[in-house]
């Protein structure tokens, strides 16, 4: 990894130079045995921890540990694998790679394994700093080339600072040719419909007078598409305690919580779709709302365009309308399935509107379907 100027040593990853005390401090930590045991490997920990003092930078531990790791992952959750477009990530420049985002860390996790398998340097991702804890989650980040965002600050100023740093980071390490991977948004997508926030690209844009500007971040859309929807159930009660425009206050650990739950559920199939970069004649306007949304509207057209609807979206959104009019894209039993996770969904939480939980909760999967049918 290149080194960054001193002024970006708040947000940057580990330097290879730091790897080794990072190790260290992974193999010493009483969660490696946990991790492991996850795996079925408790007994290999002198083992582990020997491989881990082993490693010297940040292309060896993706290579030796995390790759492995993922691919036990993915083996363990996931049915089938596919992507497509991994020529669009050719590394011959830097780029931004701009993904939907369904969770918190597969989705960057499944990138980094196309990467890898492809041949291609990994980029770096976004790490909020909200999950900056505890010191064995952020030894991992910081090794695995994860760049810190604010996700709270205390006032607009400081926002705003905050988000000129940012901009100014991910501007330097593309200009250095290498790459980053953010989501779409901030926050996960919850109720199936991905959009790409505005504020996305007027954060790139701060201390910019021209849209041109972006056309250096080689924009590059990527969309992740799980048969089974990561942290289902979760999303569907945090959209239900925010309606009404309810300010959602996660408990303590929560975010850890969904962490867990969405590299351990069961995902059936999973397609990644590295879409071809934005197209550079969207770069020529001027910093008007309208030309913004020019930007905005291609990456969600070419993040839908990728998406990969599966018999889930089709089954849940019958079940949404009470219809059969998208029958012939699943079998009986898919709907069975998902009536029965509704409904254990529902029984767990009596106190709450059945109606509404299970409307939300069919929404996270017809959202995509919804949102085709109105494209077109």
């Amino acid at each position: 990894m290149i080194e960054l100027p001193p002024i970006f040593d708040d947000l940057r990853p580990y330097y290879d130079r730091e790897i080794p005390s990072a190790m260290r401090r992974i193999a010493d930590d009483p969660l490696l045995c946990k991790v492991l045991d996850y795996f079925g490997k408790s007994d290999f920990l002198p083992q582990a921890r020997e491989k881990l003092l082993r490693i010297t930078s940040t292309q060896q531990f993706q290579q030796e540990v995390m790759f492995p790791l993922f691919k036990a992952v993915v083996e363990r959750t996931v049915d089938s694998f596919t992507y497509q477009g991994e020529e669009n990530a050719a590394p011959q420049t830097g780029r931004l790679f701009v993904s939907n985002h369904r969770d918190i860390v597969m989705d960057s996790c499944f990138q980094q394994y196309i990467l890898i398998r492809s041949g291609i340097p990994t980029s770096h991702i976004t790490f909020g700093s909200n999950l900056m804890n505890p010191q064995f989650v952020v030894d991992i980040g910081l090794s695995n080339k994860m760049f810190k965002t604010v996700r709270k600050v205390a006032d607009f100023d400081s926002f705003i600072e905050d988000s000129r740093h940012l901009s100014e980071y991910i501007k330097y390490v593309v200009s250095r040719g290498e790459s980053l991977w953010i989501a779409q948004r901030n926050g996960r997508t919850k109720d199936g419909r991905d959009k790409t926030d505005p504020g996305l690209l007027k954060m790139l844009l701060l201390g910019q007078d021209k849209l041109g500007a972006l056309r250096t971040l080689h924009m590059t859309p990527v969309a992740v598409s799980y048969r089974w929807e990561p942290c289902d159930s979760l999303k569907a009660l945090e959209l239900y305690r925010s309606v009404g425009g309810k300010t959602y206050v996660k408990a303590p650990g929560e975010d850890l919580n969904s962490i867990v739950t969405g590299i351990l559920a069961p995902k059936g199939n999973v397609h990644v779709a590295i879409c071809r970069e934005v197209d550079s004649s969207r770069f020529s306007g001027e910093l008007h709302r309208r030309d913004i949304q020019s930007v905005v509207d291609e990456i969600d057209d070419l993040i839908y365009d990728g998406y990969r609807l599966w018999d889930t979206n089709y089954a849940a959104c019958d079940l949404l309308d009470g219809s059969t009019r998208h029958s012939g894209h699943y079998a009986p039993s898919v709907k069975e399935e998902l009536e029965e996770r509704v409904n254990k969904l529902v029984e767990n939480h009596k106190d709450m509107d059945n109606a509404m939980l299970r409307s939300i909760y069919l929404g996270i999967y017809a959202g995509p379907v919804i949102i085709k049918e109105n494209r077109k």
